[in-house]
Order: C-alpha cells, then structure tokens, then sequence
C-alpha cells in the first residue's frame, strides 16, 4: 500500500509542478527549467524510500511530506503565496519543523528495539526530536542562503532568517514534547 501511494504522489505532485511550470509560463512568466526540475527531483525523493525491504514511515508520514511540498513549492512559489500573504512563510517553517519532528519520531520507532526502548528517558526522546528538527530547519536556512547567494531567490534578510528558525523551533519544540507526553505510544 505504500509503495503503491508513493508512486501515486510523486507522479501527480510531479504532474502538478510540470502542468504548473508550461501554465506560468503560457501567462508570460519565465521559465526556469531547473527550478522546475529541482521540484521534480524533490518530489521523486520518496521513491527511493521502494528500495527499502520494509518503509520506516507511515503513510500519513509520506502524505504530509507531499502536503508540505505543495504548501511551499505549489502555493507558495507558482501561486506566489510566499508573495500574497506575509504569514506564509512563517507557517511553512512551523509545519516543515513539526514534519520534520514527526519524521524524527519515526525513525526513533524504526531504530531503537522496544526491549531497549523501556530504558530510554523521555527527555533524551525529547532532546532527540528537537534537535533533530532544528538542525533540519538550520540545514534549510543554509539551502534558502545558498539559493540567495547564487541568485535563485529573493535577498532574504536577517529578519526573515531568525523569524523562520524561531517558527521552526516553536514547530518542533510542540511535537517533541507530544514525544515525551506520548513515549509508550511512540514504542508501539
């Protein structure tokens, strides 16, 4: 079933990006293909995930990565979201931070056996989904000022930077403590 639903998303999300690009670009936008193809690639990530005998994430999990790829890359570049609403960046952080706590949560479940698991503090569960967030929304803010500096998007300021980490730790600080709250169900 996930297998089948990992196909489906990436050729529908990739569909929507290409279908989006020609649509943008037939309305006098320009066209940049390798924007269009770095959304593809990202979209086509999860297929590598079909090499694995047994998927670590559940299927809302996959799910969710596609919804956080249409917030940012659908809504927010090619409907020009990002532009429109000046919130809209924050609350992408906020949710990419979660996702990214929810996806620390599973890879704790994938990795630590349940026999182990009883010994494991429920702050190391928290300090382990915090840090993995955050360390995935600083590995952002690196991508965000490379793509700044080599001129594929928008001068950013300090600002913006700082307002986007804070909103991606205040993301990941809500799920890690769901983690602690929630260890006997995170061990199931």
């Amino acid at each position: 079933m996930k297998k089948k639903a990992i196909w489906i998303l990436s050729i529908l999300f990739t569909l929507l990006v290409v279908g989006g690009s020609v649509v943008n670009y037939i309305n006098g936008a320009s066209f940049d293909w390798t924007d269009m193809l770095g959304r593809v690639l990202t979209s086509a990530l999860p297929l590598l995930l079909l090499f694995c005998k047994r998927i670590p994430f559940s299927l809302p999990l996959i799910a969710g990565y596609y919804l956080l790829l249409f917030s940012t890359f659908f809504l927010g570049a090619m409907l020009r979201f990002y532009d429109r609403f000046s919130w809209w960046d924050t609350a992408t952080h906020f949710l990419g931070s979660a996702f990214m706590a929810f996806m620390a949560i599973a890879l704790y479940k994938w990795y630590i056996p349940e026999s182990a698991e009883r010994h494991v503090s429920s702050w190391l569960i928290f300090l382990f989904v915090l840090s993995f967030s955050i360390t995935s929304s600083v590995m952002w803010e690196g991508v965000e000022f490379v793509g700044t500096l080599i001129g594929a998007l928008e001068s950013d300021s300090n600002k913006d930077t700082m307002t986007d980490l804070f909103s991606g730790m205040a993301g990941a600080l809500i799920v890690a403590g769901y983690a602690v709250f929630q260890k006997k169900s995170i061990a199931k």
